[in-house]
C-alpha cells in the first residue's frame, strides 16, 4: 500500500518539475524573465501562483497542529487569510505599478530607488534573507512530515526531504518564476481538492461536524475559547497577531515580486479580491485537527494530525493523492522563497551592493547557482535545528513586518528619509529579537506589534531631523504612482 501512495506523491512531484522546466526554456533567459516572467503573466497564472506560494505546509500541517494542540487560538489564521487580502488589494497596485515604470526587480529596489539609498537596500535584502530562511525551513520540514507518513514510513523524512528539494532546486536552476508559476496553477489545483477531502474526516469519525464539536467541549472545552487548551494565547494574542500577520503578509518579499510579475496592475488587485476564496481550504484543516484531539489524543508530532488522519480514514491512493497536495503546498512555497532569496543576494548584495557594475545577465546566472546554495543551507537548518511550524511562520511575520513602515511612507509621505526608515528597520528588528528571545510576547501582544510599536516613532524622529531624498526624485516617484 505504501508503494500506491509513493507513486502518486512522486508522480506529482515530476509531473510538476517536468511543467517547470518546459515553461522555463521556452522563454530567452534573463535577469527579468528568470525573477519576475518578463512581468507577463496572466490572471489565472497569478492567481494559482499567489495561492500555491501562500498557502503552505503552515496550511497543511500547521493548522492542524495548532487546532490540535491549541484550539481556539488558531481561528486568528481563518480571519487573516481575509483580512490580508483587503492589505494586498491596496498594495499591490502600487507595487505593480513602480516596479513597471522604474525597472524593480526585489522588493528592497523600491527602498533603494525612493530613498536614494544602496545602504537601505542591502540592509532590507539582509533582514528579508534572514526572515525568509525560517520561512523555508518550515517548508521543508513539512515536507518530510507528509511524504513520511503518507509512505507509511517506507520513505523516512530526511530522505523524502533530499529527493523533494533536488527537484525543486532542478525546476528553479532551469525554470525560473515563470516555471514556478505554471507549477503553482497544478499545485494550487491539486492543494484545494485534497484539502477538501479532509472534510469527511470529522463526518466519517463522528457523523457530523456539531457533534465533534460536542465531544470536544466535553473532553477539552478549553480548545473552544481563548485563551486555548493551554492558557497563553488570549485576547490580546490573538488580536496582535491578526494585526501582525494581517499588515506583514505583503511585507513579505517573494509577494512583492509575485505582485511585479502580473501582467497589469489590475490583474494584481483582482487576484487579491478573489483570493479570499481560496482561503476556505484552511477550513477542512482545522477541523482535522480537532478531530484529531479526539481521535489520536497523544499525537506526536502535532503536525502530523492531518495525515495520520488521512492515513487513518482513506485507502492508499487517496492517502498518495492528499500527500501530493501537502507536498504540493510545501515544495511550491519552498521553491518560491528559495528563489526569492537567491534573487535578493544576487540583486542587491551583489549587484547594487558590493560587486556595483555586474551585468544583469551575470547577475541572473549568479542567481541561478545561489537557488543551489539557498537550498544547502535551508535543508541543513531545517535538519538540525526544527521547530513548530506555526512559530516559525510567526518569527518570519514579526521581522518583515518591519517593512511596513518604510513601505507606507515610500507612498504616503515625501518628508520620509532612508535614515529615519533605516532607524526604524534596525530599532524595530531589535525589539522583535528581544520580545522573541528575552521576554517573549510581553503582555501577550506579539512581538512583531512590539517592534512596529518602536519602529514607526523612531523612523518618523529621524526623518524629520534628517534631510529628505531630492525633490527631483520625489517628483519622479510620486509621478508613477499618480499623485
Amino acid at each position: 500500500m505504501e508503494i500506491v501512495a509513493l507513486i502518486i506523491i512522486f508522480g506529482w512531484l515530476i509531473i510538476s518539475t517536468i511543467v517547470a522546466i518546459m515553461a522555463g526554456i521556452l522563454k530567452k533567459f534573463s535577469l527579468e524573465e528568470w525573477t519576475v516572467a518578463s512581468r507577463s503573466l496572466s490572471f489565472v497564472v497569478v492567481y494559482f501562483a499567489f495561492a500555491a506560494e501562500i498557502y503552505s505546509a503552515f496550511t497543511f500541517l500547521g493548522l492542524a497542529g495548532w487546532a490540535f494542540t491549541y484550539g481556539a487560538p488558531i481561528f486568528y489564521a481563518l480571519a487573516y487569510f481575509v483580512t490580508a487580502y483587503s492589505t494586498g488589494f491596496l498594495v499591490t497596485l502600487y507595487y505593480n505599478r513602480l516596479a513597471r515604470r522604474f525597472g524593480y526587480i526585489t522588493q528592497p529596489d523600491m527602498f533603494m530607488h525612493r530613498y536614494e539609498s544602496s545602504a537601505l537596500g542591502v540592509l532590507v535584502a539582509l533582514s528579508g534573507i534572514a526572515f525568509l530562511l525560517p520561512y523555508i525551513q518550515l517548508q521543508i520540514l513539512g515536507t518530510g512530515i507528509i511524504v513520511e507518513i503518507a509512505s507509511y514510513g517506507a520513505l523516512d523524512r530526511v530522505t523524502a526531504i533530499l529527493i523533494a528539494y533536488i527537484c525543486v532546486t532542478i525546476f528553479l536552476f532551469i525554470g525560473g518564476y515563470r516555471g514556478l508559476a505554471w507549477t503553482n496553477v497544478l499545485q494550487g489545483i491539486l492543494m484545494f481538492v485534497a484539502a477538501f477531502a479532509m472534510l469527511s474526516v470529522p463526518i466519517r469519525a463522528f457523523g457530523s461536524i456539531e457533534e465533534m464539536f460536542r465531544r470536544i467541549m466535553t473532553v477539552s472545552p478549553a480548545h473552544l475559547t481563548l485563551p486555548g487548551a493551554r492558557g497563553i494565547h488570549g485576547i490580546q494574542w490573538y488580536m496582535s497577531t491578526l494585526a501582525l500577520t494581517t499588515l506583514g503578509f505583503w511585507m513579505f518579499p517573494h509577494l512583492v515580486s509575485r505582485a511585479y510579475a502580473a501582467k497589469t496592475e489590475r490583474i494584481a488587485m483582482r487576484t487579491c479580491a478573489w483570493m479570499s476564496w481560496y482561503s476556505l481550504l484552511a477550513f477542512p484543516i482545522v477541523l482535522v485537527g480537532f478531530s484529531a484531539r479526539l481521535l489520536f489524543p497523544t499525537l506526536s508530532p502535532a503536525d502530523a494530525a492531518v495525515m495520520v488522519s488521512a492515513r487513518e480514514f482513506f485507502p492508499p491512493a487517496l492517502v498518495g493523492l492528499i500527500g501530493a497536495g501537502g507536498l504540493a503546498a510545501a515544495v511550491s512555497t519552498g521553491g518560491g522563497l528559495i528563489q526569492a532569496t537567491a534573487v535578493l543576494i544576487s540583486r542587491n548584495l551583489i549587484q547594487r551592493g558590493f560587486l556595483r557594475g555586474l551585468s544583469d545577465m551575470a547577475t541572473a546566472w549568479t542567481a541561478r547557482f545561489l537557488t543551489i546554495v539557498v537550498s544547502i543551507m535551508a535543508l541543513y537548518l531545517s535538519l538540525f535545528y526544527p521547530a513548530l511550524l506555526v512559530y516559525l511562520l510567526l518569527v518570519a511575520y514579526a521581522g518583515v513586518v518591519q517593512f511596513l513602515p518604510g513601505t507606507v511612507f515610500a507612498i504616503l509621505w515625501r518628508r520620509a528619509t532612508k535614515h529615519g526608515v533605516f532607524a526604524g528597520i534596525v530599532v524595530g528588528t531589535l525589539v522583535v529579537i528581544l520580545t522573541t528571545f528575552v521576554w517573549p510576547d510581553p503582555f501577550q501582544v506579539h512581538s512583531g506589534i512590539w517592534g512596529l510599536a518602536a519602529n514607526f516613532p523612531v523612523a518618523i524622529l529621524v526623518s524629520l531631523l534628517t534631510k529628505p531624498p531630492s525633490e527631483e526624485r520625489l517628483k519622479e516617484f510620486f509621478a508613477a504612482i499618480g499623485k
